[in-house]
């Protein structure tokens, strides 16, 4: 039997998390996005489920988005600035 709770995941009490919803096949498909605040190069994407209507798949979204949040409030943020983004 494996560990419930891995060590290397711990790092998901302070994630940040946000949804991405994407048309596939005339359904909207949600994952849930999970963004190390310590670590923003650190991803974790889970497809949550599929709903017939963009509204649905919003609402079902920022349900699950904030269940799985630590803080409801949103004030766990990760800093713009730790990307290295070259406009270039």
């Amino acid at each position: 039997m494996s560990l419930r709770n891995k060590p290397e995941d711990t790092w998901l009490l302070d994630a940040e998390v946000k949804y991405k919803i994407k048309e596939i096949n005339s359904r909207w498909e949600v994952s849930l996005i999970f963004v190390d605040t310590k670590d923003p190069k650190h991803l974790l994407i889970k497809k949550i489920g599929d709903y017939r209507s963009q509204r649905l798949a919003e609402i079902y979204a920022t349900n699950m988005m904030n269940t799985a949040a630590k803080d409801i409030r949103g004030t766990q943020k990760v800093n713009k600035d730790a990307y290295d983004i070259n406009n270039n």
